[in-house]
């Protein structure tokens, strides 16, 4: 097997929360508009659930991969609740969401077809 440097691994993990983030902005701008802030929201919601994937793309680079899924799964999904403008019941069910959409995001992220 041939040896990579670290720094490989690092650079693919950004360039898919990168396209994560694009894809992000580009499809969910159709739906809630193109202002400045929900600009910023959606890059960071794309960067967040881009995030979730990281491990299993380079898992040698993670410790504790399903803590990393959860806590970004979590924060992703709290964001697109204050993105909806929820109230504190959509906030706590995008909690609830986020820590099982984290827990097994091993299985479902392996039913993602990269290009």
């Amino acid at each position: 097997m041939k040896h990579r440097p670290a720094m490989a691994g690092y650079k693919t993990i950004l360039a898919i929360v990168a396209g994560f983030a694009a894809a992000f902005v580009l499809l969910g701008g159709i739906s809630v508009g193109y202002s400045p802030i929900s600009i910023v929201l959606l890059a960071a919601v794309g960067v967040l659930f881009g995030a979730v994937a990281a491990p299993e793309i380079e898992p040698g680079l993670f410790r504790r991969p399903i803590l990393w899924q959860m806590s970004f799964t979590v924060l992703g999904c709290i964001s697109v609740a204050a993105l909806l403008g929820a109230a504190f019941e959509g906030y706590a069910l995008a909690a609830i969401v986020g820590i099982v959409a984290g827990y097994l995001g091993p299985y479902w992220i392996r039913q993602v077809r990269l290009p």
